[in-house]
């Protein structure tokens, strides 16, 4: 191979290198990281009404004595009662009895466990929304009634002068109700958002939260009844200040609060209006007796009490019988050996079925469970054995359409019937399967998470087509895929106006699939829905001796009018003040490297049998400055050692000039400090007949330069103003002075925002932190831009 091939090669695989770096210097131009943070104020979205999954209304607070335990049993089923007879006469230690929860479940379908009329439905007893799929969804929408006024003021803090408003949107949120004797107490809050016109002539933006609450008094209310309420910002009347650095803000609250009380009762059909009713079809009860022990995680002497709850319910229809599954959540409190009051928590499942002749999928359902009691007794200093009897009352339902008779009795509110409609969609597509398929063998779909809205004459249906995919992979196991896949119908239905309730009643009708390749399945799915609409009416009708109904009937309503004030004190607004100081950084040491490798033969005076060894040392180094580069000069000086045929050692002095180009980009304004050359090795081969050795010389050539001071670089140390909020590094280094650099600590500042800062560009340079033992890179703030 050629001398410089070799050279090509080995400048190629392996590239200059940097070394010896006591600092990087971090300029504008090649390594800043400039980003521009603008300061914006998030706008929360007003949200939905409350949905009545997550709503816990508030409970009485009421003085309740602590139950003792007594020999007698509650009334449960006779098999229970003796076999729970048998567990306290088992053991002669003390028994305890857990307080007993009343907890109302309501089972509603899928959709109206999601979407639940504009008017929420609120009760003092905690409600379980149960998903069953078995059970046709139900979309409410309902129209809001107004009846109360609550006027509430607030005077905000501007963070300039305003000259106008521009706009101001509200909406009440997070309603709550408490329903105490004749009384109804309701909270909730105003999320609006202000924009107004500034002193700038832009437009800025203010969120803000108001807490507002009254109460209503109606005669005959008890707690435990369901309070429906709404309300609805009538007006909004705001008010700039003479100054320009507040605005008033009033909102006029239009509630209503119907207190309505649920009853089983029978009804007289007539020639009245069609209401779209819940029939019922049967009710039942069943008790259960769920016992275990539990292993406690230290030893007690004594189980103080143990207290539970329901949770976690969830009801199968199937003909003629409803399946109820749950959890049975329980606290046990125990004194341990050191006479500590500890505590454990223990979840249990448990499951029952409960006939009721003439129940089918499709029903709803509405179950009340409820602990009659929990036993206890320590049957070894760490396990507890229980034993809880739980009773279920269940009522099934059916909705109906049903001509009623209207005359003088009870105020019910109940639906009327406006009309329905059916429509029928195939939806298709293609899917890539996770791993290879030979066979599909079922496809599962069901349609889930409903949306709808209403327009004159007009409901939009969307949801989700939730399919499982069951099939066999190539590697003869069976695998399963989850797939959904969202859809949007619309139903023509004469008569129908926003704020209509609208009754959904989907189904799957057919699924068709094609396994096209081992990993591409083709699906056809075939749904219809069918929507009833109602409307709320107030109504008088007769009881009868016809069949049972469940009714809401209304006990009653009121309205009062309350003024709500909020008032905040207007800070004086100070301008905001950047601090900026020239920061100088220290100069990095620039090396640069080359290294090369010199081919040399040489002839000897006479045949040798072998090499000794080459002695070399490079001397008379001497460098030329060029354009952006070094070419460094010198000698290699060698003496070679070899045995000759005579076996005696002698020896052959050579120089072998060099010549290596370094380059250093912007060489000319860089201050040379150092060159060395440093000989790395030297290879050689002895030819067959001893005459000729051929050796290679690598040799690295170093040169040091320092660049000129560079300029310093202005940094952000400090902001103030008002409602200025900043991040801060205390760091230590170089000033620059009227006197000259001065080495000092001082903060940076790393981030800030107020409401007058429109933005922020920022910088990555190495900065020493104090206390720390090298420097590292630091997103510092270099400017600030004001409004």
């Amino acid at each position: 191979m050629a001398f410089d091939d070799i050279q090509d090669k080995i400048v190629t695989e392996k590239p200059k290198k940097v070394l010896k770096k006591r600092f990087t210097a971090i300029t504008t131009e090649t390594t800043a990281e400039t980003q521009t943070m603008v300061n914006s104020v998030n706008i929360d979205p007003l949200s939905e009404t409350t949905d009545p999954v997550n709503v816990k209304p508030k409970k009485k607070k009421t003085s309740r004595k602590k139950k003792t335990v007594t020999n007698e049993l509650p009334q449960i089923a006779p098999e229970l009662a003796l076999e729970i007879e048998s567990f306290k006469n088992s053991d002669p230690e003390a028994l305890g009895q857990a307080g007993v929860r009343d907890v109302k479940v309501e089972v509603l379908t899928n959709a109206r466990a999601r979407e639940i009329p504009g008017d929420t439905i609120l009760s003092n007893k905690t409600k379980m929304i149960i998903n069953d799929p078995a059970i046709a969804p139900m979309v409410f929408s309902e129209p809001p009634i107004i009846s109360t006024q609550v006027i509430t003021n607030q005077n905000i803090v501007l963070p300039m002068a305003a000259v106008k408003v521009k706009n101001i949107v509200a909406k009440v949120v997070n309603l709550e109700t408490e329903i105490i004797s004749n009384k109804v107490i309701v909270q909730g809050t105003i999320h609006n958002q202000l924009f107004f016109v500034g002193t700038d002539g832009i437009v800025h933006h203010l969120a803000d939260d108001i807490p507002f609450s009254t109460f209503l008094d109606i005669p005959g209310v008890q707690p435990g009844m369901n309070a429906q309420v709404t309300a609805v910002i009538e007006d909004t009347i705001t008010e700039v200040a003479p100054d320009g650095l507040s605005i008033l803000k009033k909102f006029v609250i239009e509630v209503f609060v119907k207190i309505t009380e649920t009853v089983i009762t029978n009804l007289e059909f007539g020639t009245g209006p069609v209401l779209f009713l819940q029939q019922v079809v049967g009710e039942n009860s069943a008790q259960t007796l769920v016992e275990t022990e539990v292993a406690l995680f230290t030893p007690a002497i004594k189980i103080d009490e143990i207290t539970g709850t329901i949770q976690n319910v969830t009801v199968e229809i199937i003909n003629d019988k409803v399946i109820i599954q749950g959890i049975l959540h329980k606290q046990i409190f125990f004194v341990d050996t050191d006479n500590l009051g500890r505590h454990q928590a223990e979840d249990v499942s448990f499951s029952l079925f409960v006939d009721i002749p003439g129940a089918a999928p499709g029903m709803n359902v509405e179950v009340q469970p409820q602990i009659e009691a929990i036993f206890f007794n320590l049957a070894a200093p760490a396990i507890v054995r229980q034993k809880a009897v739980l009773e279920f009352c269940i009522k099934v339902t059916e909705n109906v359409q049903q001509q009623v008779a209207l005359g003088t009795g009870p105020l019910f509110k109940v639906e009327e019937f406006i009309g329905e409609n059916t429509v029928q969609e195939l939806t298709e597509n293609v899917i890539t399967l996770n791993v290879p398929a030979i066979k599909i063998r079922e496809i599962v779909a069901k349609l889930q998470d409903f949306t709808t809205h209403v327009i004159n004459d007009k409901v939009i249906v969307q949801g989700v087509i939730h399919k499982q995919i069951f099939f066999i992979g190539t590697d003869n196991i069976e695998h399963h895929q989850a797939e959904d896949i969202n859809f949007s119908v619309f139903l023509d239905i004469i008569g129908l106006m926003p704020g209509d309730n609208v009754h959904l009643n989907p189904k799957i009708e057919a699924v068709f699939f094609e396994l096209i390749s081992n990993t591409t399945l083709r699906q056809k799915v075939i749904f219809a829905i069918n929507a009833t609409i109602t409307r709320e009416v107030q109504l008088n009708l007769v009881l009868g001796a016809g069949p049972l109904f469940k009714l809401e009937q209304v006990v009653g309503e009121n309205t009062k009018q309350v003024l709500v004030v909020r008032r905040e004190t207007i800070p004086i607004i100070n301008p905001i003040v950047v601090h900026r100081d020239p920061v100088i950084f220290p100069v990095e040491e620039i090396i640069g490297q080359q290294q090369i490798i010199i081919k040399n033969t040489v002839e000897l005076p006479e045949p040798a049998l072998e090499i000794k060894n080459i002695q070399a040392t490079v001397i008379n180094v001497n460098f030329n400055v060029i354009t952006d580069g070094v070419v460094v000069a010198g000698e290699v000086d060698k003496t070679v050692n070899f045995i000759g045929t005579d076996n005696i050692v002698k020896a052959i002095d050579e120089e072998v000039p060099f010549s290596i180009l370094v380059t250093i980009p912007g060489l000319n304004s860089i201050q040379i400090n150092h060159i060395t050359v440093t000989l790395e090795d030297i290879t050689f081969n002895l030819n067959s007949t001893g005459t000729a050795l051929t050796q290679n010389i690598v040799l690295l050539a170093e040169v040091e330069g320092t660049p000129p001071l560079p300029l310093p670089i202005l940094i952000v140390t400090d902001v103030t103003g008002s409602n200025v909020t900043e991040t801060q590094v205390l760091v230590e280094g170089l000033i620059l002075t009227p006197e000259g650099p001065v080495f000092q600590q001082f903060k940076v500042v790393t981030n800030v925002s107020a409401p007058g800062i429109t933005g922020v560009s920022k910088q990555t340079v190495l900065l020493q932190k104090v206390g720390e033992p090298a420097p590292s890179p630091i997103s510092v703030v270099t400017d600030v831009q004001l409004k």
